[in-house]
């Protein structure tokens, strides 16, 4: 049972941390190889990279605040994955641009979640004196705004190639 704010704030960490875990060992090697076009390929590999990162980074986090780094299923990411996974499988799989645009808007709406729970995060941990944290937290924060920026370039890309043909 969560009772102050310090749990509240240990248990969304671990959260975070179950769905950095997922993205880096499943979701983003899949999309890796599922990508047709080279910006949104790149831009997968560069993220996967930063998101190994974010793992150590929260795991570092949690030994700081002297929790436990167990991570916590996200409900959130699951049922993004679910949607994308769905949409998928919607698609003509001849119809690879089509299916690299289904890739950026789920890459698009993941950073979105992922933002919004980085700036909650950071400003709860200044809030609790944790600046050094919040620290850490706002770097994470700002890596996933730039994979969102390298997101939405590849889908405006994708749409203007699309329209042009």
């Amino acid at each position: 049972m969560i009772r102050t704010p310090q749990e509240l704030f240990a248990h969304r960490l671990r959260t975070m941390l179950w769905v950095e875990e997922k993205l880096a060992d499943v979701v983003l090697p899949e999309l890796f190889e599922q990508v047709h076009a080279v910006d949104l390929g790149y831009g997968i590999e560069r993220h996967l990279l930063e998101t190994r990162t974010h793992v150590r980074t929260l795991r570092s986090i949690l030994h700081l605040i002297g929790e436990s780094g167990d991570p916590v299923e996200s409900a959130a990411l699951l049922g993004l994955k679910e949607e994308h996974d769905a949409s998928l499988a919607q698609l003509d799989e001849e119809r690879h641009e089509v299916a690299d645009l289904a890739h950026a808007e789920a890459i698009a709406q993941t950073e979105h979640f992922e933002i919004a729970a980085y700036g909650a995060l950071r400003s709860t941990a200044n809030a609790l004196g944790e600046e050094e944290i919040g620290t850490l937290l706002q770097e994470i924060l700002e890596q996933e705004q730039h994979a969102l920026a390298v997101a939405e370039r590849a889908l405006l890309q994708l749409l203007a190639e699309k329209i042009e043909a």
